[in-house]
């Protein structure tokens, strides 16, 4: 009788020679890996945003104006691009994309600054908010450091004392990621949670090919019944691989990128190890209970294709939905983004780390015993053939495209793609971003002494939306120790004396503290903390005549986000997510269409039928699209309907261009859950990809031009634009040229055959005839 250790080794033989023989089985456990991490590192390889196009309208054309555009041309994270002379034409630059921001200057902004309430205004593109809110904070700078010369002079004149016009000092000291480079960030945030789909996909399919018809009675026989140590021997392939490549990034980031480790080294790799483990259990267990691989890889994707949505390293959810808050718990990737973030990038506590470690482990071990319970039972099934066919006219057009519409609701694996996921999709990822905004983030506030002006500044924290003071510290160690287990987000550090200093008009300085292992609860809680210091402040300078008569004086300047006007977070990330789950939906769909023939040995479609089905796939994209822009957008608020009409005209371009590929890459598949195990890692990818959270002027040019092989990078940019900034399609004609190209070059392809064939019938047609 087989032995535990015997049929344990024999898996894992007889796994690994499948992933080292099979091409596709290869591709994906070597293959697409390096692919997708080489893309993630190089789009993130500049880390900052710099040289981001901006424009200026200067009606006042002064010494001053003057003097703040020197200063932006100056800073290295602008590109003066255009002088547009009009509000109006800096409006079309901005809806194209060729600017991010603009300044506007009013006609006699100088003469009036410093003398009464004048404005100048920063425009900047919410719907693009991590570049757009980055460049206008950098013109800003730009203008207040032109300012402050004009200031002092002014309060010359006056005899104000300097210190007395001189506020504390704000330090903001961000830990663990000072330079608020997204490299850091988003690689530390998007590389693991690809290998954990990727692992995960691989495994799906390790585990579904061991079933036969539901059951698992083959593989029980094979292994001399011993099914628990065979399933454990077939995992651990895939288990090692994937923690390979994980610690591979990890070594990326860290050692080759000079990140570095703040905390423990064993513990991360511990982690890394532990995340893999959890998602290859996991996709045992869906495809053991579910008893489909179908099934198992729609319930994969739905898992861990949103994973770092839900992972509270974007939004944070600490105060969001309550089904957001749940379901972030739930996933096996918030506990190990915690725990990288805490041991990579802040030195967290190593206890709390533990913690999420331990959770990891458990969930991997239930996971794998309820799967070998699983199996057992399936194994004392009789397998139950299905079939699984997608049959269609081979020579019709009007056939085909009927026949695609009753092909689609028979064949299960195809309807859950392009029926049930796009719906379910509609309302599921918005939920993670559904809050809008982070709001009440932890903060801590260190003070050795309760004064009027301590308490007045408590207040207005905890009055602000975006933070909470969740704790009063005497001493910064133990404000430092509270960040470090997790309490608080941010610290905010009094001086001794603080208030007597400010009063006697030579303030200290103060002190902000801020995790920077998430930019966005760095960039919600820096600005809610300046501005209550600010308060505090400005109400006791109130009492100071002189000196709140000369700050009056200071020229106002304002930022204004367009087309995301409360600058919500959803409102920014749904509406690009949105056009990346309508192609991957429809990709998957047509590719299955498609392997599901080959992989049956369907008759070859002709010409006719192909374009019928082509045309069915169309239809059914951009219906989707226009469910997503319509209804689903005006029921979840999101920005829609900018221009209507060029979104209505632009869907069934972007689902023809999806579709042709879909239908061509899923002809090459050998079988149809190749499709998904494939194509389904390379989703959050893709986004990023898209230009809006990371910008193309900051990605390598090749890369660039690789993304828009993909119909979502133009889909993206324009829809976006169209929805959400009200650009025509005039003025979104790039995009829409790409998406041409793409149509007439995935067309081609897939209709090459069929030319061939025809060209050859003419050259014989006339070679007869002579």
């Amino acid at each position: 009788m087989t032995s535990n250790r015997a049929a344990f080794a024999r898996a894992v033989r007889d796994e690994t020679r499948l992933l080292l023989t099979r091409p596709w089985d290869a591709f994906v456990a070597f293959g697409l890996p390096l692919i997708l991490l080489v893309v993630i590192a190089a789009m993130f390889a500049p880390g900052v945003i710099r040289q981001s196009p901006a424009a200026v309208v200067d009606h006042d054309r002064s010494s001053f104006t003057r003097a703040a555009v020197r200063n932006m041309q100056a800073s290295s994270g602008l590109d003066v691009a255009y002088a547009p002379a009009t509000l109006d034409e800096a409006m079309a630059l901005m809806r194209q994309g060729k600017i991010f921001s603009f300044a506007y200057f009013p006609s006699g902004f100088t003469a009036g600054a410093f003398r009464q309430p004048e404005q100048a205004t920063v425009y900047f593109n919410g719907a693009f908010q991590t570049a757009g809110a980055l460049t206008a904070l950098n013109q800003s700078a730009a203008i207040a450091s032109a300012a402050a010369p004009a200031l002092e002079e002014r309060a010359r004149q006056m005899g104000v004392p300097a210190t007395a016009l001189s506020p504390p000092d704000v330090q903001v000291s961000i830990i663990g990621n000072p330079q608020l480079n997204f490299e850091l960030f988003l690689g530390g945030l998007l590389g693991p949670g690809v290998l954990h789909l990727l692992a995960a996909c691989s495994a799906v399919l390790a585990v579904g090919r061991l079933m036969q018809g539901k059951s698992f009675r083959p593989f029980k026989i094979a292994h001399g019944g011993r099914t628990t140590a065979a399933l454990a021997g077939h995992l651990t392939p895939h288990f090692l691989i994937f923690t390979l490549w994980g610690l591979a990034w990890i070594v990326w980031l860290c050692g080759f990128r000079g990140w570095g480790v703040a905390g423990s080294l064993p513990l991360l790799m511990l982690g890394m190890a532990a995340l893999m483990a959890v998602s290859v259990a996991l996709s045992a267990l869906l495809v053991a209970v579910a008893g489909d691989n179908d099934l198992a890889f729609s319930a994969t994707a739905i898992y861990s294709g949103a994973a770092i949505a839900f992972s509270n390293g974007t939004l944070p959810l600490d105060h969001g939905p309550r089904f957001a808050q749940f379901w972030s718990d739930v996933l096996p990737y918030t506990h190990y983004l915690r725990l990288q973030t805490s041991q990579m990038v802040t030195d967290g506590a190593k206890p709390a780390a533990v913690h999420d470690l331990l959770i990891l482990c458990a969930v991997t071990l239930g996971a794998f015993v309820i799967a070998a319970l699983a199996i057992r039972w399936r194994a004392n099934r009789e397998p139950k053939v299905e079939a699984l066919t997608f049959p269609l006219p081979t020579d019709s057009v009007t056939g085909s495209f009927a026949a695609t519409f009753v092909g689609i609701v028979k064949a299960r694996p195809v309807a859950s793609l392009l029926l049930l996921a796009v719906v379910l999709y509609a309302f599921y990822y918005p939920a993670a971003y559904s809050g809008q905004s982070a709001t009440g983030l932890p903060l801590a506030v260190v003070t050795s002494s309760q004064t009027a002006t301590t308490r007045t500044l408590v207040e207005d924290l905890n009055a602000s939306h975006a933070i909470e003071v969740a704790a009063v510290a005497s001493s910064v160690e133990e404000a430092q120790n509270l960040m470090k287990r997790g309490v608080v987000d941010g610290i905010i550090v009094l001086p001794d004396g603080f208030e007597t200093s400010l009063a006697r008009g030579a303030p200290d300085g103060v002190a902000i503290y801020l995790n920077g292992g998430y930019l966005v609860r760095v960039t919600a809680i820096g600005k809610a903390a300046a501005g209550a210091v600010a308060d505090v402040i400005r109400k006791r300078l109130n009492g100071l005549p002189e000196v709140a008569r000369a700050a009056s004086l200071t020229p106002s300047l304002k930022q204004v986000s367009l087309f995301n006007p409360t600058e919500g977070y959803g409102d920014y990330a749904v509406p690009a997510v949105s056009i990346v789950i309508l192609q991957q939906t429809l990709l998957l769909g047509a590719g299955v269409i498609a392997a599901i023939r080959r992989e049956t040995a369907a008759p070859v479609l002709r010409l006719r039928s192909r374009l019928g089905l082509w045309l069915a796939l169309t239809v059914i994209g951009a219906l989707s699209s226009l469910f997503y822009f319509g209804f689903v957008f005006w029921v979840q608020d999101y920005p829609r309907a900018g221009d209507l009409i060029g979104v209505i005209l632009l869907a069934p371009l972007f689902s023809a261009a999806v579709s042709a590929l879909g239908l061509c890459l899923g002809g090459l598949f050998d079988r149809h859950e190749r499709v998904l195990q494939v194509l389904v890692g390379t989703s959050a990818p893709l986004f990023f990809l898209g230009g809006t959270a990371w910008p193309h002027f900051m990605m390598p040019q090749p890369l660039v031009w690789l993304a828009n092989l993909f119909p979502s990078t133009a889909g993206v940019q324009a829809f976006v634009k169209m929805n959400s900034t009200g650009a025509s399609l005039s003025e979104v004609a790039p995009e829409a040229t790409v998406l041409v190209v793409l149509v007439v070059i995935y067309g081609l392809w897939l209709l090459a055959p069929d030319l061939r064939t025809i060209r050859q019938r003419q050259v014989t047609a006339q070679q007869t005839s002579s």
